[in-house]
């Protein structure tokens, strides 16, 4: 009994190896309204340099009415290391599943598994201690978007003249028309 005790705890520790925590402020625009909280967690796992994110107990707040939607997975996606943060970023459907919080109350409560599969569109990039990220969930039978945005304080990248997270050649063109326009 102890040996199976002892190898379900190493078994534990080494899934939580490849995982980080991530306390994040999370702003959400639907119709043009935006809503924000605080403290929302975030949790992104790595294993075999392939990436999962997940919002977990996902509750939309907007003026003071609760819109329980649940977990926001995504998964299977790879990473690049660039310029001190690693960036993942995917376009596919995904299944909303119902969260745990037992203060929501049970999976009924919970509208994301209502939905179906629904497109999201994600880019985020993250330290081991910050991210920032990007979902718009696309909810094509409303017609709308959800924009799901994440604050970590990720660096700014050195070089990103334009301000797109990224260098590339729109930096370069960026300084040309500095130079030429002066």
């Amino acid at each position: 009994m102890k040996k199976i005790l002892l190898s379900l705890a190493a078994l534990c520790c080494c899934m939580a190896l490849g995982a980080t925590n991530y306390t994040c402020h999370l702003e959400v625009t639907v119709n043009g309204n935006l809503a924000e909280q605080e403290e929302v967690p975030v949790v992104v796992v790595e294993e075999n340099g392939y990436y999962t994110l997940t919002l977990k107990n996902f509750v939309l707040v907007q003026d003071g009415v609760s819109l329980p939607v649940g977990n926001i997975e995504v998964s299977g996606v790879t990473g690049q290391d660039q310029y001190g943060y690693t960036k993942i970023s995917l376009v596919k459907p995904i299944q909303i599943t119902a969260g745990d919080d037992p203060a929501v109350g049970g999976e009924d409560a919970w509208i994301g598994p209502l939905l179906g599969e629904v497109p999201i569109d994600l880019t985020a990039r993250f330290t081991p201690t910050a991210l920032d990220a990007t979902i718009d969930i696309r909810l094509e039978a409303m017609g709308q978007t959800i924009g799901v945005k994440l604050f970590g304080v990720v660096p700014v990248v050195e070089g990103d003249v334009n301000g797109d997270n990224d260098v590339n050649i729109s930096d370069v063109n960026k300084v040309v028309s500095i130079i030429l326009s002066h």
